[in-house]
């Protein structure tokens, strides 16, 4: 299942991506939260979503407990992402004051079950168009008239042509969606990051020495185990903050992300001095 939105960018939840249909070299990745609020989103248009819903859905079922600017951070990334495939400075997801966010209610939104229904669509709509009008019939003439039919096997073809056209460009957009995770999943983030300790079934990496100091790590650690963090669940955790960033940030995964190309992993973002 996957979304078209404005008739050109479509949404393959399964691989968390945005894509152009007009240019398929344009293609995003978005965070794991990210998809599923732009999920939220999609099958609430054009109602609003209400942020309790966003942290019940998103986070909620996981048993995580998030602050408000872990959601505007991924409704920032879901914008974001919208804005570059679909080559527009038009804002698609809007903000609801006191409510939540929503889908701008003049955006076209289609649900599409698989690429067969799609194509299927396509044709129909095809032959649709292409099919001519029936003339009126001519008055009767006193002299019989036999026409002889004339074969045209080259309409069929021109009929095929665009359906042909819009199966080659989603081939070519799965292509190039399939090679960014493929080029992305090899990188090597997490390259000098040493394991703090290992409490509770949770494995502590960072590579910044002042996280790393005995009296800051201790601290660090608690603020994260106050959101609830199961363990058994996410038992890798890596500090991606610095000692000279204004907020803390925290990357949790279900299985360790230098070593898995899907790590399940979901951001955790404070807010004030990390140290």
């Amino acid at each position: 299942m996957f979304w078209i939105i404005n008739d050109n960018i479509k949404f393959c939840p399964e691989k968390n991506a945005l894509v152009s249909l007009t240019r398929p070299e344009l293609s995003v990745i978005l965070t794991t939260p990210a998809c599923r609020c732009l999920v939220l989103l999609l099958e609430s248009s054009p109602e609003v979503v209400n942020q309790k819903t966003f942290f019940d859905k998103v986070w909620g079922e996981d048993g995580m407990l998030v602050p408000a600017n872990t959601l505007y951070q991924n409704i920032s990334i879901i914008r974001r992402g919208l804005r570059s495939t679909g080559e527009t400075d038009e804002t698609l997801v809007v903000t609801v004051p006191r409510k939540g966010f929503q889908i701008e209610k003049g955006v076209k939104i289609t649900r599409v079950e698989s690429e067969a229904a799609l194509a299927e669509n396509a044709a129909e709509i095809t032959v649709s168009d292409a099919r001519p009008a029936i003339a009126p019939a001519e008055p009767a003439s006193d002299i019989p008239v036999v026409k002889k039919g004339v074969k045209k096997p080259h309409r069929a073809y021109r009929r095929l042509l665009p359906l042909l056209f819009m199966i080659v460009s989603f081939a070519v957009g799965y292509f190039f969606i399939h090679l960014a995770q493929h080029d992305s999943s090899k990188k090597d983030f997490f390259t000098g990051y040493t394991i703090n300790s290992t409490e509770n079934g949770c494995h502590f990496y960072s590579q910044n020495d002042d996280i790393k100091s005995i009296g800051n790590f201790t601290r660090l650690k608690k603020r994260i185990m106050q959101t609830g963090l199961d363990c058994k669940k996410y038992p890798w955790v890596y500090f991606s903050s610095s000692s000279t960033a204004p907020a803390l940030s925290v990357l949790i995964c279900r299985k360790p992300y230098e070593k898995v190309e899907s790590a399940g992993c979901v951001t955790l973002y404070f807010r004030g001095n990390v140290l």
